[in-house]
Order: structure tokens, then sequence, then C-alpha cells
């Protein structure tokens, strides 16, 4: 149920309508006012809301001033929110009535105005209305040049006492007075009206129920859905920037707000980038240094705006250091360097109160609105088993779907299998003639590399087998129900091949393959020829032509039959329209990177993706030998990816037991296969995954596995050095990190490794956001990293066990183990607490 809009009496809501209305003929006179295209709309005919008086003519409008030029009305838009109802009628209004509406700050508030969260209409020096929907409706509407019309305000009326409390219960009234409308579609006259705009946005929080509506209702409602679709598309455009929290989990946009707002007091009309804050590049002046003087001191400079007393960018620097302060809540050990940057520290205080908050907690998450996504990864064909190639996509989408996840992101994990093709007519034919009679003894086929080598050999070789092999796909393809039962067959095998795979590895998909898409690629093919954009090419191939692209996309190809392109169209507009994806991530090797850019234009240009929507197309780099080839076996063939697995986990089981007869290992020998395989198969991920995608790399078994450097293993080994501290301090002090934490220890920060632990600890939330963005696993293998070197050099330089600072360092070791065992949950590694 909407939010009820603030009450207002009929007297107040003329009053409201001569302001605006007058202030409408201001800004025409000024210039200001924009009347859409043809003049103003003829006066509605009347149609009363259900129940409402009949109305009263309004007088004829008197002759148009001589327009004076006069400054045009400034008109904004205060706290817009994509979720409100109330923005979603002031965007629409300002869209259909073609008035120039912007995004108002706090600077930009009247005097007097008490800003609250709800949004407000601000044109010229006056607030029309905090909260109210219909009312900035209403004063747009007349702005653009709408008439003022006492049947627009009465329906406008109806949806705020009646349809918001009970939009579903008064359908029928709207249904009745829809019937007797000439056009059906509009609720007063020939044309949109802010009745419409105000009823269409109530309907369209119930719009999972349309097809319930009385039939006169679906037909207004469905009538105005691509308007509905195009304000929501816009409605980013309208909404301004929250303002930043200083407990934000992403130390760089508070560490940015800050020095904006210090620029923006200390020099109001200089111009600075958003990104002007780093990490120092020389630590021993600071843990960050903003570069904002330099380009603010050029636009002063330029625009003639340059205070008496500054004349250089370091002045401009000394001016925001001394407007900031020495004794800041944030920043500390402020100064100037080189040609004006500011170099400064993390105040101590505010680190330890920071990490002090995840004390028993989970780690931070950035404040974002949830979106739906989907993340196409893994895709193996069916009948091959999964080799080295699919490592990449497999393990790199199970942790992009995780940090999405993570931050409460919505996400369908598709697994876009190849079950489809040309390929189905030879193994169909091959599972017959091998074994005829599959129908009542199911084949064991365990080796499906070998049966698909075997099939492909005979279709090269064989002409007859060829024939028979290219005649099954059209019956395959027709719906023929015994071809469709061995084409299931080979499926099902390949399915449960898949699986076994994934519970390795710890990876959840659902499936979406090929086949999935085939009655739908006909619409698609349809639609590109409505909006004229296909091209039919040599022997009938109908092909769109992207811009920038040499070759074009093949929609059908010359013998009618479907390929990668039909498939990839016809799921981008599944994903887009059916799932409702706000982001699709697609992860390939980097080979398909120009396919899929072609794919992504297309849908642009056809108008399936809206401006609130991102396709993304994560193209990964080749696994390599020692030799710098694709990596493969001694025999050149391709390696398979569970034999990749049981090495890695058999070598790791060699090198535990070595451990355990040296005395070095702290578990028993019936422990060790498990832990050799979440080590095993943690070490196999992660050498992949600490690396940009985009690269290639090397395979090593001896590099992934070692215990020293940038390794699982080694990442795994510091994390249960936490652990046992912990647990020694418990069994040999009597103190209990949980029971610290119900007491409610605090965490001091004195010695140099401390402060430098937490402030890496802090750090998570801008790897979260930086990973947010480009979705590269790298960054959080960069911090988990980095924080397990700054881990190990706070408990060599820092005696924990026994100290008088133990318990508050205890609660660090347990902090540390806390964001490292995150960052391997957010990479899909297994943690153990003891090796």
């Amino acid at each position: 149920m909407a939010e009820p809009e603030k009450k207002l009496s009929k007297n107040e809501q003329k009053k409201l309508a001569k302001k605006a209305e007058k202030a409408a003929k201001k800004a025409a006179m000024a210039g200001g006012g924009n009347p859409p295209a043809g003049g103003a709309p003829a006066r509605e005919p009347k149609q009363p809301a259900p129940g409402a008086p009949a109305p009263v003519a309004a007088p004829a409008p008197g002759p148009t001033p001589t327009p004076t030029p006069t400054p045009a009305l400034k008109v904004l838009i205060f706290n817009g929110d994509e979720g409100c109802s109330a923005t979603l009628k002031a965007v629409w209004a300002a869209t259909h009535y073609s008035v120039d509406v912007g995004v108002a700050t706090k600077k930009d508030l009247p005097a007097g105005f008490s800003a609250d969260k709800k949004p407000a209409l601000i044109y010229g020096n006056d607030v029309v209305l905090g909260g109210g929907g219909n009312a900035m409706c209403k004063a747009i509407a007349l702005m653009g040049g709408a008439e003022y019309s006492f049947e627009a305000d009465e329906w406008c009326e109806f949806e705020r006492t009646s349809m918001r409390g009970n939009a579903i219960g008064n359908l029928d009234s709207l249904g009745a007075a829809l019937e007797a409308s000439p056009t059906g579609v509009h609720i007063i006259g020939e044309s949109d009206s802010m009745a419409d705009i105000c009823i269409i946005s109530a309907l369209s929080k119930h719009a999972d129920k349309l097809s319930s509506w009385p039939s006169h209702v679906q037909t207004y409602y469905k009538a105005h859905i691509p308007a509905l679709e195009r304000v929501k598309a816009a409605m980013p455009n309208y909404i301004s920037e929250p303002p930043v929290d200083l407990n934000d989990p992403r130390m760089i946009i508070v560490l940015t707000q800050i020095f904006l707002d210090s620029f923006e007091s200390v020099f109001p009309n200089s111009t600075v980038p958003k990104t002007l804050v780093s990490k120092c590049a020389n630590k021993k002046h600071g843990d960050f240094q903003c570069s904002g003087a330099m380009p603010a001191f050029a636009s002063l400079k330029k625009s003639g705006g340059l205070p008496d007393g500054i004349n250089s960018p370091q002045q401009v620097a000394q001016a925001v250091v001394a407007h900031l302060g020495a004794d800041h809540a944030v920043l500390s050990d402020l100064s100037t360097q080189g040609p004006g940057f500011i170099c400064f520290r993390i105040a101590t205080s505010y680190l330890q109160h920071q990490v002090q908050n995840l004390v028993g907690k989970s780690l931070p998450k950035p404040n974002i609105k949830p979106q739906q996504c989907v993340v196409d990864f893994s895709s193996p064909n069916i009948a091959k088993e999964m080799h080295v190639g699919h490592l990449r996509s497999t393990i790199i989408g199970e942790s992009v779907c995780r940090v999405l996840e993570f931050v409460g992101h919505k996400v369908e994990r598709v697994n876009h299998v190849g079950d489809w093709g040309t390929q189905f007519g030879m193994l169909i034919q091959y599972l017959q003639e091998e074994y005829p009679d599959f129908s009542e003894n199911m084949p064991n086929i365990t080796d499906l590399t070998e049966f698909y080598k075997c099939a492909k050999q005979r279709f090269d070789e064989d002409p007859e087998f060829k024939k028979t092999s290219q005649l099954n796909v059209g019956k395959l393809q027709s719906g023929n129900e015994a071809f469709l039962k061995m084409w299931k067959i080979l499926c099902d095998i390949s399915r449960k091949e898949f699986q076994k795979v994934y519970n390795r590895l710890d990876v959840t998909t659902h499936e979406f393959g090929e086949s999935f898409y085939n009655d739908k690629i006909p619409a698609v093919i349809e639609e590109f020829q409505k909006h004229g954009m296909i091209s039919i090419e040599e022997g009938g191939a109908k092909c769109v032509f992207v811009k920038g692209a040499k070759i074009p996309l093949m929609l059908q190809k010359s013998d009618k039959g479907y390929g990668y392109d039909s498939t990839d169209m016809a799921a981008l507009k599944y994903r887009l329209q059916a799932i409702g994806a706000q982001r699709i991530i697609v992860i390939t090797d980097f080979s398909q990177g120009d396919h899929f850019v072609m794919c992504n234009q297309a849908a642009h240009d056809i108008g399936w993706v809206n401006a609130g929507q991102r396709l993304q197309h994560i193209g990964f780099g080749t696994v390599q030998g020692e030799d710098g080839k694709r990596f493969k076996t001694r025999s050149g063939e391709t390696v398979r990816l569970v034999d990749l697995l049981d090495e890695a986990v058999s070598r790791m089981e060699n090198s535990l037991l070595q451990r355990i007869e040296s005395g070095k290992a702290n578990i028993t020998k019936e422990e060790v296969h498990e832990v050799a395989e979440a080590i095993g198969y943690g070490a196999v991920k992660y050498f992949d995954l600490r690396r940009n995608p985009t690269s290639n790399y090397k395979f090593s078994y001896d590099g992934m596995l070692d215990t020293k450097g940038d390794t699982a293993v080694y990442l795994l080994y510091a994390r249960v050095r936490f652990e046992s501290i912990m647990a020694k301090a418990k069994a040999e002090h009597g103190v209990d990190v949980e029971e610290l934490i119900k007491n409610g220890e605090k965490i001091v920060l004195g010695h140099p490794s401390e402060r430098n632990l937490a402030l890496q600890l802090h750090a998570f939330g801008d790897t979260i956001g930086t990973t947010l963005d480009d979705l590269f696993p790298y960054h959080i293998c960069e911090y988990v990293y980095n924080l397990s070197i700054a881990g190990s050099e706070f408990v060599t330089n820092c005696r924990v066990l026994g100290s008088e600072e133990m318990k508050s360092r205890l609660l660090l070791c347990h902090v540390t183990t806390m964001a490292m065992r995150q960052c391997f949950d957010l990479l899909g590694i297994r943690h153990v607490k003891r090796i």
C-alpha cells in the first residue's frame, strides 16, 4: 500500500492550483513554459469522477499577453526517489508536458524550508508540496501549458482518497468511466492528462494482478505501458545522490565527500573532480592523498575567481587543510606536498571505532538498492566432458554471484549449456547404432569425450552415417518423440557428470540451455523485421548489422535454421523482459567479446535496454602450460577438469601426510582427505581468481600449492594461525573471545602494527565497492592477501597471549579471522580451522 499523501483541503488545493497557474503564466510570459507541439490541448470534454459533482465550465482564456524578457523559472525536484510514486508522477508530468526539470540540492532550498525525506518540487523561490505527487504533477502540467481542469482535479482526488488505499476495490468504478470514454484509453478527453498520469501511477503498483482487472481497465493500462516504461527508465536522471554517511563502510567515498564539502566551503566557485582521493604514493607522508587543489586552482584562475592571497595550487591546498583543522573526526596529520597534494592519515580514534563495530558482527555492506541480476557462466556442451577451459568461467562466475548476493542483489545463476544444434544428429545416430535397446536398458556412457569422438569419426568417414545424421537434425527440431527421447538421454548423462564437478567446486547453477530459447527465436526475428532492422543477405539469410561491426548478427541462416546469434538474442530479450534483469553479466573466454558487444548493441538499438539496465561481458584469458601454449596433457589432449582437481587434491594429501610424519600438522590421518580437498580445490580457484581475468596465465601445481606467497595455501595457514592463538588463549589463559564479545570489551590501537591491521580491515568496504563495479574477484584476493600480511606483522610485532593488551588483541585476531573467512566465502574457498 502506497504511503498516503499529505492531506489537503479543497481550499488548499485551489490555492495551490492558482499559485501554480500564476507561476505558469509568469513562466509563459518569460518564455519558460514549453507547451507540447501543436499548442495547448483543447478543453477536455466533461467526464466526472465517480460520485463527483458536474464540473463548472471555465471561462474562455483571454488574449495572449506580449512576452516580457524576464528570467525563466527554475524547476527542481528535491529528494527524488525511484521507488516513490510521487516522484514517478512528477517525472512523468515533466516528460509529458516538456517541462525542463532539474535535480535540487540542499543549497537550492528556499530559506526556512525544513527538508525531510519526502520529494519536493521547487519552482522560483517556492516549494509547492513535500511528498505530494498529485500537487507536483498538477503544477508541472500547468507550467507546461495544460489548462486547469476541474475534472482532472476530481480524478486526481479520486486517486488520492479512493484508489491509493484500495486500488483493486475501485477498479469497477474506473472501468465504468473508461467504458463511457470516447477513446477508452483516456480518463477524460482524447489525450493524456494529469489524471491519467496519477491513475496509471497508482495502478502500476498492482500490475502483477493485471489479468484479473476489468477488461476496460486492462486496455487502458496496457495502452500506457510504453510511456510508463520510458518514464521509469528516465527516473534515475531526476534522483539526487544521497548524503554520505561518515559510517559508510566505503572509506574512499567518505574521504571524497569530506574534501568535496571542504572545497565547496572554502572555494565555492571552484571545480574539482569526484575522483580526488587515492592511496598515498609514499606511505611516510600518509595513508591517502587528495589531488583536488590543482584542478580547483585551474578552474578559479580560468574563471577569474581567484580569491585575494591565493596564487598557487599549494595555497589552495593550505587553505583546505586550515579549514579541515587539526582535530578532525576522520583525518589526522594533514600536510601539503609537492605541487598541491594534501596528504593525511586516518585518525586512529576513527579506525578504532570502525573496527570495534565489526566485533561479533558480519562485515559491513554498502547501502545500495537491490537489483535483479543474471550471471551466465560455466556453460559446458552436452556430450562433452568439462575441461580446463571451463574452469575459469565456472569459478569466476560462482564468485561473481556470491559477491552480488552478499550485497543483497537477487541473482539468477544461468548455465547456458550447449544442449541443441547439428551435432545431436550424429550423436543420436551413434547412440542408436551402439545401444539399439537404449529404450529398455539405459546406456552406461561413462566417457562422454570418447563417445563424442567416436560419433565424430563416423560422421567424418562414413557418408551414409553423415547423411542420416543430417536428417536426424530435422526430425529432432520438428519434435519427433523418439528423437527427443534420445536427446534427453544424452542430456541427462551429461548433467550428472557436470554436477559431480559442480559439487566438488561448491558451484550452484540453474540450467537454461540453448533449447530453452528455441520457441522464442521467431518472435525475436519478427520484432527486428517490424523495426526495419533485418537485412536479407545471400541465400535468404536474415541478418542485423550493428554499427562498427565488420560482420552482421545472423538471426536466421539461409537454410532457415538458427545459430548462436539467434539463441543469444532470444536469451538477451528473455533475461531483460521476462526475468526483468537490471544487470546481465556473461562470462566466457575473451574470443567471444566482439560477439557479445554486437548482441548488446543490437539490444540497445531495438529498444530492449532501458537507462537503468547494464549489459556486461567478462572475457577471460587462456590457461597455459609451462610452454606458454594452451594447457594440454602430454599426449596433446585437452586436460579434463576432473583430472586437474584430482591431481591438486592428491598432491595436497601427500604434503599433509609428510607434515603429520614430521610432527608439523594438527590433524589426524583420517582428516587428511577432507582437508586436502578444501585446500586443493581452494588452491586451484585462488590461483585463477587472484589475477585479472582478462589475462592469460601459466598453470602450475607447484605454484598454486606453495605454502609461501600469494596462494590459498598460505592464506589458509595464516587464518589457522589466528584461530590457534584464540584457542590457546582459552585453553592456557582462560580468556574466551566469545565472552569478551559478550562483555563489550574494547579494541585499543596503540602499536603501529595494530593500527595498520585496523586500516587494512576497514578497507573491506572499498574492496567490495570496487568489485561491484567491474566484478573482477582479484580485488578480493588482493585484499585478503594484504590483510594476511598485516595480520602476520601484527602477531609478530605485538605479543598477544599473556600481554597487558591481550583482550584487545584477541578481538583484533577475531575480526581478522572473520574478515578472511568472508573473503574465502566470496571466492568460493572452503575454510579450515586446523591444518
